[in-house]
């Protein structure tokens, strides 16, 4: 769930009583929700700190400031999560921040002379562990930061990024993107209902995908070449989207799958 959405009380409120919705109907459904901060950061850097947020790729490059702010802030989103989800009475567990045997994640190396900070890859994640939380829990609420599994400094990992390694070692039914993006869109606007490794690259090169639904589409493609049955791009803005994209056959966002599809 990308910060736009948890930064508008009404947004996250849309997906939380979704998740309720599917947690009851749905039989031994286990969720894991990670949250972004992008948003709350940049404003937080600009307004505080007077700092223009530098990005490469759709992805920060991550300054001591940022990490000291981006600790308060994903704080605040995780008690504000779990707090709208105790509302709704699901059995939920937050995580301030990863243990390393948990997820292990890494400094990212300095390429090409970019060097994006304090910024993580995930290096390895213990399904074990996350699984033994889902005995006496239905969802883990944690944010996009993680210690590096040799120094235990905190780093900055893309949320989209921790949430594509999480379903590929979970070994997820589905993974799904929730941000103000409501589907992918061709030249005329239109939205793409389905797309497969085919369309992805076309979309690529006639540059319809850019900026930060570049990272989006790079991890949907490596979690479907890793087992995920289906991903999923929707709007946490509209009101349902979660139930109407998973419920209904025409859905309401963006699903990449295996199937040889025409563009």
């Amino acid at each position: 769930v990308s910060g736009k959405i948890c930064d508008h009380q009404g947004s996250i409120d849309n997906v939380i009583s979704d998740i309720k919705e599917l947690l009851s109907s749905i039989s031994k459904l286990k969720v894991v929700l990670v949250f972004g901060f992008g948003r709350q950061l940049d404003n937080y850097m600009i307004n505080v700190h007077g700092i223009e947020p530098k990005k490469i790729n759709g992805r920060r490059v991550t300054s001591p400031t940022d990490i000291e702010a981006a600790k308060k802030i994903s704080g605040q989103i995780l008690i504000d999560i779990f707090s709208l989800s105790s509302r709704y009475n699901i059995r939920n567990f937050p995580i301030p921040i990863s243990k390393k045997d948990f997820i292990a994640a890494k400094r990212r190396d300095v390429v090409d002379d970019i060097d994006y900070g304090q910024v993580g890859d995930v290096v390895s994640v213990d399904a074990l562990q996350i699984k033994n939380l889902f005995k006496e829990h239905d969802m883990i609420i944690m944010p996009s930061l993680v210690l590096d599994k040799n120094t235990s400094e905190v780093l900055n990992v893309n949320a989209d990024t921790i949430a594509t390694e999480l379903a590929i070692n979970l070994t997820a039914s589905k993974l799904i993107f929730i941000s103000d993006v409501a589907y992918i869109k061709d030249l005329e606007g239109k939205r793409i209902s389905s797309v497969d490794e085919n369309v992805a690259k076309k979309l690529f090169e006639e540059n319809i995908i850019s900026e930060g639904m570049v990272v989006k589409v790079e991890n949907s493609l490596n979690a479907l070449n890793k087992g995920i049955q289906k991903i999923h791009i929707i709007s946490g803005e509209i009101k349902n989207a979660l139930i109407t994209e998973l419920e209904t056959e025409e859905g309401i966002g963006t699903v990449f799958q295996k199937n040889e599809l025409e563009y």
